[in-house]
């Protein structure tokens, strides 16, 4: 009988960016979570699982490291660094670090080719960059518009 391969990866310490943890993101229909700034023993394991791990400077994103792009079909576990639950989802913000574990799995050709997709198993987080809604500004004197939503 054939050993089963292992496709679990557990990424330590990445940046996240983009991420869509409470509800799926619109254009994919999934959970997900873009892990850049990958370590290249990371990188290493990855490819070694099949996966394919784009370079942020070839796609005009230099500062987003090495990285993969993890997706899920339902929601996934996201704990503090404590493995305490995190409630708020939506206030995980860009810059985020965190460890992701992803389980690299194969699918067949649909039209598009076969491939090794990058899924999205849990998430910890280990340093909380909250995402702030105005892109981060302060409050500053000055025009105040009219239809200000609160």
């Amino acid at each position: 009988m054939a050993e089963k391969k292992n496709t679990y990866h557990k990424i330590r310490n990445c940046t996240i960016y983009w991420a869509h943890l409470a509800k799926p993101n619109e254009k994919s229909k999934k959970f997900q979570v873009n892990c850049t700034n990958l370590s290249k023993e990371d990188v290493t394991a990855l490819k070694g699982l099949g996966l394919t791990v784009t370079d942020g400077k070839e796609k005009g994103k230099a500062e987003m490291g090495m990285y993969v792009i993890a997706k899920a079909t339902r929601p996934v576990s996201v704990v503090d660094a404590k493995r305490n639950t995190i409630d708020n989802l939506e206030g995980v913000g860009n810059g985020t670090i965190a460890n992701v574990i992803i389980n690299a799995y194969e699918y067949p050709d649909h039209g598009n080719g076969a491939g090794v997709g990058c899924g999205l198993q849990g998430v910890q987080i280990t340093e909380m960059v909250e995402y702030a809604v105005g892109g981060g500004f302060d409050e500053e004197e000055g025009y105040v518009a009219d239809n200000v939503a609160f």
